[in-house]
């Protein structure tokens, strides 16, 4: 996957026209370190205000390098039919900042009425410019706290890096008062940090979700029920990684931050009020590992009805009929016919396609 020049182009002319001087490169590099501390080792400080340089490193690097997150379960949507068919359709960006749920959502259709919602003004300006910037949207902004802020009716409700950043209580409310809001065949979008204890607070809402009825989950699961197998060991959690290509001046950020230069990690949830699910086999497993080959064996973790168990393959029982196994990357949705999670000659794999772009 790639994100497009033409969104990085945006977000730096969005800054530019909101007035904002761009940094040397030295204080936005410091800005965009402090700013992943208090995401990843001093959580603790995350509700800290940030420094002067904070709204320009959320704008000119996470915003960019987060952009195409959203891509992939929409993708998985798209592929299922289950976006609903108006157009244009009907977005709530909540939790927007600078906007890169948006602005990923337009790499993939222009036919948004978006409405951007969150307490920073500021970046929702730059938000509100890019947009106009990038695809000649002109979306609707407003300022307000996402844990108690009216969710208009829409199709979709997306929310990027907002659940971990709400106290425990608050997160389920949020993504309830999400599901309410939206229309029958549409859909909530949660993207997290793949972080071991940020994703496993998602597990935990995804949980509750089912125990409360208030919703179905489409992705990443084909498990339909609880509790998550993930959560069952304090050292496991479920993520995505996908190869990602930055755009120039992002990628200098990335080599001279050594952040996000080794692709594009998330967690993701993706709920619905109508049942759905991601693929039509209910035995089918979602690859939730990298391959781990061995001598005279590859495992790879995948995640089912069965749990979250090791599938493995020795060498003397590869077969055509197996061979997908091996091509099988974390993310990916498998069906196996025949022996599993220990795979026989005769077990026959297959992969559900996906758009790897």
């Amino acid at each position: 996957m790639r994100v497009p020049d033409e969104l990085e182009r945006a977000v730096y002319t969005a800054v530019g026209r909101e007035h904002c001087d761009e940094p040397p490169a030295s204080e936005l590099v410091r800005a965009i370190v402090e700013r992943s501390r208090r995401y990843t080792s001093e959580r603790d400080r995350l509700a800290a205000a940030g420094g002067p340089g904070d709204l320009l490193a959320r704008a000119l690097f996470f915003t960019i390098a987060d952009a195409m997150k959203v891509v992939v379960p929409v993708r998985e949507l798209a592929a299922r039919g289950a976006l609903p068919a108006r157009r244009p359709l009907r977005v709530v960006d909540l939790g927007a900042g600078c906007g890169a749920m948006t602005l990923g959502l337009l790499t993939v259709t222009r036919e948004l009425d978006v409405v951007a919602i969150d307490r920073d003004r500021a970046a929702l300006a730059i938000a509100a410019a890019a947009a106009r910037e990038l695809a000649g949207v002109a979306i609707a902004t407003r300022s307000g706290d996402v844990a108690t802020v009216d969710i208009p009716a829409c199709d979709v409700v997306v929310m990027g890096s907002v659940l971990n950043e709400l106290a425990e209580p608050a997160r389920l409310a949020v993504v309830e008062r999400a599901l309410a809001a939206i229309a029958d065949d549409g859909a909530v979008i949660v993207v997290e940090p793949a972080l071991r204890d940020t994703a496993r607070a998602l597990h935990a809402v995804r949980d509750a979700v089912i125990a409360r009825g208030s919703g179905h989950v489409f992705a990443p699961c084909t498990r339909r029920g609880s509790p998550c197998p993930a959560l069952a060991d304090p050292d496991d959690w479920c993520h995505e990684d996908r190869p990602l290509e930055l755009p120039p001046r992002t990628a200098e950020l990335a080599r001279l931050t050594h952040l996000r230069d080794s692709g594009m990690k998330l967690a993701y949830l993706v709920l619905r009020r109508a049942p759905l699910d991601l693929v039509d086999d209910p035995a089918a497993w979602r690859i939730v590992s990298a391959p781990r080959p061995s001598k005279g064996k590859l495992e790879i973790y995948g995640c089912s009805e069965r749990g979250r168990v090791p599938l493995r393959l020795l060498k003397r029982h590869r077969s055509a009929d197996n061979r997908e196994l091996e091509r099988a990357e974390r993310g990916d949705v498998v069906t196996i016919e025949g022996a599993a999670p220990e795979l026989a000659a005769d077990s026959r794999v297959v992969r559900v396609p996906r758009d790897r772009s």
